[in-house]
């Protein structure tokens, strides 16, 4: 059993040696084909060129796949630069109009204030910030000013109306059940 592995090996050795210089003589001749070839490139025609590359085993028409660009950094920590305000409360304070609103803009939208401000002008969310606010748009916000003031008394007036005549019922059950 030794025998017939030992000369199963030495043939397997045989073969791999005769591949080996199989390789090595088409090593040698492959930079001189190269030579030739690049020597032809300009001269060949397109359809020559597509012979060539089926014989190679690529394609032509494909684009040649590009390394991916190495980042420069993380972009998670890059810095911008400074933009320009878009906004700016009458306090003074400014926003940019990027990223979630400041606490400051919210609360002044949610303000009685903001709410006038933005019911005299419905297709912006806050002051611009390149200047005062117009003649125009400022009388219209004491316009609805007015109109909200007016609205808020009567609505008060309900309320206490109304809460008023409940303690009267609510008295006269208590006087009732004495």
């Amino acid at each position: 059993m030794a025998l017939t592995t030992l000369q199963s090996i030495s043939a397997e050795i045989k073969q791999l040696e005769a591949q080996k210089k199989l390789v090595e003589k088409r090593d040698g001749e492959v930079p001189k084909a190269l030579a030739v070839l690049q020597k032809y490139a300009k001269v060949l025609s397109p359809v020559q060129r597509r012979q060539v590359a089926k014989l190679i085993g690529e394609s032509i028409g494909a684009k040649p796949v590009r390394a991916p660009k190495a980042a420069t950094g993380p972009l998670k920590g890059r810095k911008l630069g400074k933009v320009a305000a878009k906004y700016r409360l009458p306090s003074g304070e400014t926003w940019a109009g990027r990223g979630l609103a400041p606490k400051a803009f919210t609360a002044w939208a949610k303000s009685a204030e903001g709410k006038t401000w933005s019911k005299a002008n419905p297709n912006a969310k806050f002051p611009p910030a390149d200047g005062p606010v117009s003649k125009s748009s400022a009388r219209a916000v004491k316009k609805v000013t007015k109109v909200v003031k007016k609205a808020s008394k009567a609505k008060t007036a309900r309320k206490a109306a109304k809460s008023g005549g409940t303690k009267t019922a609510g008295k006269r059950r208590a006087e009732s059940s004495r």
